[in-house]
């Protein structure tokens, strides 16, 4: 089992998240209808909140911690059918109402960190003497919300969407000689950013400790990289992260921290012809000076950057760097 989260204070003040990561010749976030990349009636790109936070749950999957919005063994399970499994694969009695609710937190980081509705269904399950009972939990409350909030994250310049057509090694069927053809829908490049709020209530209701955001900003870092095991995401890289910390007691955020960064052409290439970070610069100057008139509100900036940005000025000297590479 994870670590008991009774056994460390919960994070007891405001955080937000800036992430900024790229995609090359890959689809970030496909829609329900014909999996092309999604977009705005304006023509802007975007990522959903779910997609980013499946980054994350994959990542500390990978990191050997139990997450709560899982399959069994590569099998689809219910919500019911998966705490069912858990606990009999930790040898714990079925349990229900507030006492369920304290082992889904002490268990899965996911539910610390992104909240549930703990909608649970009736499921027939064994006892350990193998007699057969009805088990349909009736957690207290019936409803986690998630102390870490993203909004979603949008493409921050014009991008050219691509079709890309090719053909599979293996015929349809056995009478025909050639294989079918393929076609898959990605962005030529895009530079995506999301925001998020890590709220200090929330995170009390939840027991999200000040380990849980670490580990959720090395699940950002990373989470996006390692999901490149797919031809849709093979080309992901995260480029900047920032945190910003408040002192405890301070209610303000900005609540959309992407707003205030912006992206310059570095070679005269326009933004649709884009290939990498060097067609461009970012520049968070904006965002600097936003957060130095709340000087007085803030605790800490750390950061991370990758070493393939392009900066218009350096980050202020204030600011911390944070390992993203380092797992803890």
């Amino acid at each position: 089992m994870n670590m008991q989260t009774s056994e460390v204070p919960a994070l007891s003040n405001r955080r937000e998240l800036l992430f900024l990561y790229d995609i090359k010749m890959g689809n970030p976030n496909g829609d329900p209808d014909e999996n092309r990349p999604r977009v705005l009636p304006d023509g802007t790109y975007y990522v959903t909140d779910v997609r980013l936070k499946r980054f994350v749950r994959d990542y500390f999957k990978q990191k050997g911690l139990d997450i709560l919005v899982d399959n069994i063994e590569g099998k689809t399970t219910n919500l019911t059918g998966r705490i069912v499994h858990y606990l009999q694969a930790h040898g714990l009695k079925l349990a229900d109402g507030q006492d369920l609710v304290k082992i889904l937190l002490d268990a899965f980081i996911d539910a610390r960190l992104f909240g549930s509705s703990l909608a649970f269904k009736a499921e027939p399950v064994k006892d350990s003497a193998g007699k057969a009972q009805n088990y349909a939990p009736k957690p207290e409350p019936k409803t986690l919300t998630g102390a870490v909030q993203f909004n979603m994250g949008e493409v921050l310049h014009q991008a050219e969407a691509v079709d890309i057509h090719g053909s599979s090694v293996f015929a349809s069927d056995s009478g025909n000689t050639q294989g079918t053809f393929t076609s898959f829908y990605g962005l030529r490049y895009a530079l995506i950013a999301f925001s998020g709020v890590a709220n200090q209530y929330s995170a009390a209701l939840s027991s999200m400790t000040p380990f849980d955001y670490d580990r959720l900003m090395l699940g950002l870092w990373n989470g996006v990289r390692s999901a490149a095991n797919t031809r849709s995401k093979v080309g992901q890289v995260p480029q900047v992260l920032v945190s910003v910390e408040y002192h405890p007691g301070e209610e303000f955020q900005f609540g959309r921290l992407h707003d205030y960064v912006k992206t310059e052409s570095r070679n005269g290439k326009p933004a649709l012809e884009w290939a990498s970070p060097d067609d461009y610069v970012v520049n968070l100057q904006l965002l600097c000076e936003r957060l130095g008139g709340q000087a007085s509100k803030i605790s800490t900036i750390r950061y991370s950057l990758s070493p393939d940005l392009h900066l218009a000025e350096p980050v202020p000297s204030d600011w911390q760097p944070f390992d993203a590479n380092a797992w803890m």
